[in-house]
């Protein structure tokens, strides 16, 4: 898709300039729609293939080539993240509704699993994603933990990182943010050191500072916090700021250029070594942290001006996320490593997100020794699928997890909902996609706790701002406590507790109780086995 930032008001214009016959209505019809996961102050819109070509048949080519240089040159155009929408298998309309929404075939598992636990008892969770608790004031999240808490769930996932060029911008910003230093509202982790010529980080107020006070609100709300370490894209600097560091080109060198490896392993030793400044707690010795996450949605490929479609091979990634989980787990033994990845296949099969077309192998990811747990996300809509296709992408995955021998989350998942304008603490009645949403949620759900997931995490979760007013559904995925898509959320985080069958079946405990959460492996086939009626563990010897 083509991405645009900043132009809400714009785009409708520049479009209607060129030509009548593209109207505002066509526009909005066609997916001039927030995006997903921008933490932009001026949210983020995206234009599908359908309304390029569209543009291009009737405003021809001359018009639309100045179109889209001027919202470039101005920077409203960025090119990100095109997902799927090109997939071989099938052209799907961002925003489909034609595929009905038939419902999956649920199967009840009888086969037990790794699982998570934590104090001595298996642990299987409804939880959420938040992208602001590393820059907004403390009340702000204080408020979206209270409101995690209200809601039953039991982890958040968050970003660690926020980083940037260099201080005096000699070193530029690959995300240079609404004050185009690359900060966010003022905050960073980490920046480059232009006189030592090596990254180097905050541990101030404004930089893990606001990690500390996160971590320690979740700690008073009883919630688990996945911190995640770096970016596939460009919100909040991530893996192409490291490659901007040293001067390099291609995404991909990411993963291969040891210079960047070490810089990143040197940030990961770095935070897990951190002391809060409010406990004086190291982040490694704090079980409040649920695992260390590599990167959020790693890829070879990221479509950006780094972007590169050769160079690289399916085996990158997984070397990489071998040498970074095993130097991690050495210095942190308490606390379990993930990749964070999407759950992208590479079998050749099915669709783009099963052919390895952006370098990501989870089955491979999922074989690494020191990778603890399996994720994957979940956005049908935005990526061009439709729903039918989710629930084979929900039963695929759990069952790379079970071949595996390890526990697998449904990290993020979304369906659009629109709503009316909101004021004050209303963020607006939906008006559009509700009932889309509330069947398809529960549907997910439903597989993995039948089906033998350990958890999911819908996003997203806000709060109040600083002026008392609800935060704006800027990506259409937000849910709200207090509507029905939060009821539902609810009432899930009730059954994940009770309900989930690989907490049900989980293996019996072989280690001491401990306040850390981590995997309870499957025992040998030697020494215990489920009872004929799968309802107890009997040892047999």
């Amino acid at each position: 898709m083509l991405g645009f930032e900043d132009c809400e008001t714009p785009i409708v214009a520049i479009v209607k300039r060129f030509s009548p016959l593209v109207t505002s209505a066509s526009v909005t019809d066609y997916s001039l729609e927030r995006h997903a996961r921008r933490p932009t102050v001026c949210e983020g819109y995206y234009m599908d293939s359908l309304l390029y070509r569209r543009m291009n048949q009737k405003l021809g080519l001359a018009c639309l080539s100045a179109l889209l240089g001027a919202m470039a040159s101005t920077g409203c155009l960025r090119f990100k993240q095109p997902g799927v929408a090109t997939s071989s298998t099938a052209v799907v309309k961002y925003m489909d509704t034609s595929d009905k929404n038939t419902a999956p075939e649920i199967v009840s598992t009888n086969q037990p699993n790794a699982v998570f636990e934590v104090d001595g008892k298996p642990f299987c969770f409804q939880g959420t994603n938040n992208y602001y608790l590393n820059f907004k004031n403390r009340e702000m999240v204080d408020d979206v933990f209270a409101r995690a808490k209200r809601l039953g769930l039991g982890v958040m996932r968050m970003w660690a990182y926020i980083d940037i060029g260099s201080l005096d911008k000699t070193v530029a910003a690959v995300d240079p943010g609404d004050r185009k230093d690359g900060t966010k509202e003022g905050y960073y982790t980490q920046y480059w050191d232009i006189d030592k010529k090596q990254p180097a980080y905050n541990d101030g107020p404004t930089g893990l500072g606001m990690v500390d006070y996160a971590l320690h609100s979740a700690r008073q709300s009883g919630i688990k916090v996945i911190l995640v370490l770096t970016n596939n894209w460009h919100d909040f600097g991530g893996m192409d700021q490291y490659l901007t560091w040293y001067g390099l080109t291609k995404h991909y060198q990411f993963y291969t250029d040891e210079r960047v490896r070490t810089a990143y392993k040197n940030w990961a030793l770095h935070i897990l070594q951190h002391k809060n400044s409010i406990d004086g707690m190291l982040y490694r010795d704090d079980p409040t942290i649920f695992a260390w996450e590599l990167g959020n949605e790693p890829r070879m490929r990221n479509y950006t001006r780094f972007d590169s479609p050769e160079g690289w091979d399916l085996t990158m990634i997984p070397k990489w996320a071998d040498e970074m989980s095993r130097a991690i787990h050495a210095a942190d033994p308490n606390h379990m490593v993930a990749v964070g990845d999407e759950g992208q296949f590479a079998e050749g099969k099915k669709h783009d997100f099963y052919s390895g077309k952006d370098g990501v192998d989870h089955k491979a990811l999922l074989a690494v020794k020191g990778v603890d747990f399996g994720t994957f996300h979940q956005y049908p809509e935005t990526w061009g699928t439709g729903i039918r296709w989710s629930y084979e992408w929900v039963h695929d995955h759990i069952k790379a997890a079970y071949a595996a021998k390890k526990p697998t989350i449904l990290e993020e998942y979304g369906i659009i909902v629109k709503r009316d304008p909101g004021k004050g603490l209303d963020p607006g009645k939906p008006n559009y996609g509700e009932d889309r949403r509330l069947l398809t949620y529960q549907r997910w759900n439903d597989m993995m706790l039948q089906e033998g997931g350990a958890g999911s995490m819908f996003w997203l979760l806000v709060g109040k701002m600083e002026n008392g007013d609800i935060y704006p559904d800027y990506d259409h995925f937000t849910v709200y406590e207090g509507e029905k898509s939060g009821e539902l959320i609810k009432s899930y985080s009730e059954r994940y507790s009770k309900e989930a069958r690989t907490c049900l079946l989980a293996p019996p405990a072989t280690q001491p109780s401990s306040p850390f959460v981590r995997v309870r492996h499957l025992p040998s086939p030697e020494a215990v086995a489920m009872n004929t009626d799968m309802t107890e563990w009997v040892a047999l010897r």
